[in-house]
């Protein structure tokens, strides 16, 4: 049975929170515990069962323990530029928490926040506290420190909620480059580090693997580049594999059999047009069309009309009205009345065309282009990735509405955003979700044990998964999360859940017709 990393045993357990928790049918993913429900003093029997939900600790003095050491010296590089996730889907708003502003966890206990913005320890802190420690590697100074403390606000609230007094986290801060990373790796191994989480961007993750891979330990990284996966390192990022495959799935479940892609001129566009051809073939569709565009251009009316065959479709349609003119009877006539309004004859080569977009603009331009192009839904479905859950005003754009994409969706959402706003006093970001789901999934694991903390391939490997703030999640043998999304669509009254996010991967997927009302997503099924 997966596990569920936001503490609550959905079934049996009450939130803390202003609306009710839908009921679920079944047993969902493994709880890795949090205060979004109440601590209890005592707990049912089942909990003890190694295939039920992970507990919280209640009433435990002492608490999670925070501390650790900045690499010092001078600079360490020129800050790199934020990748697509880390800049669209995690910047945190600037400033930390002062000196002042202490956090108080399950047990009792206060930790104070340094001026650094991160836990301060004392100068005998490796003496003085005990538990299993795991290094935290984020961007603390420098262009990325907006991301960086969104991951370690995130990190910090897991701390207070598993309130696990064995766990003992250490932020390092990785200035933003590679080569901070890479020191900041040695300090965590030796401090003893049994895990790392983070860093943040793909060529940080390959300066911490052979440190990691020396020191026979793991590292769940907040990266989506599935390229540095494998080994000791398992991504704990949306990747885009990951994305394009639920879409598909569902795409071709809906029959859909022609697949296409307009994808910009870099990386992602790359990763994106593999990822569409891996999955379209390996389901026995057809890989159609590849286009792809300067993400910096503001016109992309030649890749559309390419893709499209636009220029034959036109030619197909004088070709048309001169024959039926030719034939000169009264049907044809009324037929060349009705192609009045046409401006090609015949569909595109596709039936979906993927648009892994980066910013909202760019996604405003090309459906505006590809319906003037008649490339026109529901004739074509437009179909994009879960970045499209951050762009505003979708339903706004005529050429969208119908238009499908893959969306993390999680029970508890709701719930981690009000504790969290409550903690630090401004909304979560999706790095701040992330790094808490990452953070509860390693607190829990540290639990005494014969063996210790379980940070083994085969723990972290579970196939029951998590579900945590983000949704449910596993990780895979070759180092890459599997989620399980739900599925959106843009209508004109705004966006719209028609598949329901899994809360189980033994779970078949739940569709249903799109909801009257307003919002951007239904209540979940009842039953």
């Amino acid at each position: 049975m997966p596990q569920d990393i936001t503490g609550a045993t959905l079934e049996t357990s009450r939130m803390v929170s202003h609306t009710a928790t839908p009921h679920l049918p079944f047993q969902p993913a493994r709880l890795i515990t949090s205060v979004l429900r109440p601590c209890r003093s005592v707990l049912p029997a089942i909990f003890a069962l190694s295939t039920t939900l992970i507990v919280s600790a209640c009433g435990v003095s002492g608490g999670s323990s925070v501390w650790g050491n900045a690499p010092s010296g001078p600079g360490l590089g020129t800050p790199q530029t934020p990748t697509a996730q880390s800049a669209t889907r995690g910047d945190a708003p600037e400033g930390t928490p002062g000196a002042n502003d202490a956090l108080t966890g399950m047990g009792g206990s206060t930790l104070a926040l340094g001026d650094s913005g991160y836990l301060t320890p004392p100068p005998d802190a490796v003496r003085q506290i005990e538990g299993i420690p795991v290094a935290i590697l984020v961007p603390l100074s420098g262009r990325l420190a907006g991301p960086g403390k969104a991951l370690l606000e995130g990190a910090q609230m897991a701390l207070f909620d598993v309130g696990n007094p064995e766990f003992r986290l250490m932020p390092f801060d990785t200035m933003g480059t590679p080569l901070g990373a890479e020191q900041a790796a040695r300090s965590a191994i030796n401090k003893g580090a049994r895990l790392i989480v983070g860093p943040l961007l793909a060529d940080s993750v390959t300066a911490v693997r052979p440190i990691a891979e020396a020191a026979n330990i793991k590292v769940v990284a907040f990266s989506n580049s599935s390229h540095v996966a494998g080994g000791p390192i398992f991504l704990a990022g949306f990747t885009p594999e990951e994305q394009v495959d639920a879409i598909v799935a569902h795409a071709m479940a809906e029959g859909r059999r022609r697949f296409a892609i307009l994808a910009p001129s870099n990386e992602y566009g790359n990763v994106s047009v593999d990822a569409l051809r891996t999955s379209v073939e390996k389901r026995g569709g057809e890989f159609s069309r590849v286009g792809f565009y300067n993400p910096e251009a503001l016109d992309f009316g030649d890749q559309i009309q390419n893709l499209s065959d636009y220029k034959n479709r036109v030619q197909a349609l004088k070709q048309q009205r001169a024959e039926l003119s030719a034939q000169g009877d009264q049907a044809s006539k009324q037929a060349l009345k009705r192609m009045e309004v046409l401006d090609t004859w015949g569909d595109p080569p596709f039936d979906a065309l993927l648009l892994p977009v980066l910013n909202p603009q760019t996604l405003q331009i090309l459906s505006a282009q590809l319906a003037y192009y008649d490339v026109d839904q529901p004739t074509v479905r437009l179909l994009g990735l879960q970045r499209w859950d951050s762009f505003p005003n979708l339903s706004s754009e005529p050429g969208l509405i119908g238009s499908q994409f893959p969306a993390a969706r999680s029970a508890y959402r709701d719930q981690f955003e009000a504790r969290f706003a409550q903690m630090f006093g401004h909304g979560a970001s999706d790095l701040s979700a992330l790094s808490y789901d990452v953070t509860a999934v390693a607190a829990a694991l540290a639990r005494p044990s014969v063996s210790g903390p379980k940070y083994d391939v085969a723990t972290l490997t579970d196939p029951q998964g998590f579900i945590g703030a983000e949704g449910l999640f596993r990780f895979q043998e070759n180092g890459i999360a599997q989620r399980g999304f739900a599925i959106m669509e843009v209508q004109s009254s705004g966006v719209r859940m028609i598949q329901e996010a899994p809360r189980s991967f033994d779970q078949p997927v739940t569709t249903y017709p799109p909801q009257p009302t307003e919002g951007t997503t239904p209540a979940l099924p009842t039953s």
